[in-house]
């Protein structure tokens, strides 16, 4: 099992990702994944502007997909607890887990609705 643990903090944040986290009117989050023998196993850095949430950086075994698809639902979920609607990504590297949550890409972005995107594949092909 992998545990998601949120990182708030911004100095924290500064340090894991090497950036300087002082964009106007933007919230940073993240999470470090841990497998059971609390190994850190990646980490991933989440970006909330207005009602948009960007999956801004990912380090993990992107081979893993369920491992990968865990990190791109923490952060979904980070920002719609943060009132964020619409959720972005352009990181090409995990664009198959990306379009099995439902993104679309558009110029160069996948995208989509944080709602639909935390939906379960059965519920998105019936429609329900």
């Amino acid at each position: 099992m992998i545990y998601y643990k949120p990182i708030t903090d911004k100095l924290k944040l500064e340090q894991l990702f090497n950036l300087d986290l002082n964009e106007d009117n933007t919230v940073f989050g993240g999470y470090i994944g841990y497998d059971e023998s609390k190994n850190e196993v990646g980490k991933c850095l989440v970006k909330i502007t207005g009602y948009n949430c960007v999956v801004a950086e990912l380090d993990c075994d992107y081979s893993d997909k369920l491992l990968t698809e865990g990190f791109v639902r923490a952060a979904l979920n980070f920002g719609a607890n943060r009132n964020a609607y619409m959720a972005y990504c352009s990181l090409e590297k995990i664009k198959d887990v990306l379009i099995l949550l439902g993104f679309e890409k558009n110029n160069g972005i996948y995208e989509g609705d944080i709602p639909t995107l935390l939906k379960g594949s059965c519920c998105k092909k019936s429609g329900v």
